[in-house]
């Protein structure tokens, strides 16, 4: 079964990296497995407190690392960001 997070190439290589790097202890990682696996919609996942804790906490840790970067690797981000969206949206526009 497919959701929007599996059929997104974008997605789905953050969720097969995430899968892949973090272990079966880890909320995030087993939240990536079951996503890509199991095809349970992402909403249904969040209802187990494991998960959506650990979603929560790496959420925080992430805002606190782009609180600490500097002006130009924030912009950097940015821009890499819209490079991918924009690769993504022409495939897609390529398979129409």
């Amino acid at each position: 079964m497919s959701n929007e997070f599996t059929d997104d190439p974008i997605a789905k290589a953050l969720l097969k990296h995430l899968a892949t790097e973090r272990g079966r202890d880890d909320p995030v990682g087993e939240l990536a497995r079951e996503l890509l696996e199991s095809g349970v919609p992402l909403r249904d996942l969040l209802r187990n407190p494991w998960y959506g804790e650990g979603l929560a906490a790496a959420a925080e840790a992430g805002q606190a690392e782009l609180s600490r970067m500097a002006p130009e690797q924030l912009k950097a981000l940015e821009d890499a960001a819209t490079r991918l969206s924009e690769a993504r949206d022409a495939a897609e526009g390529d398979n129409e």
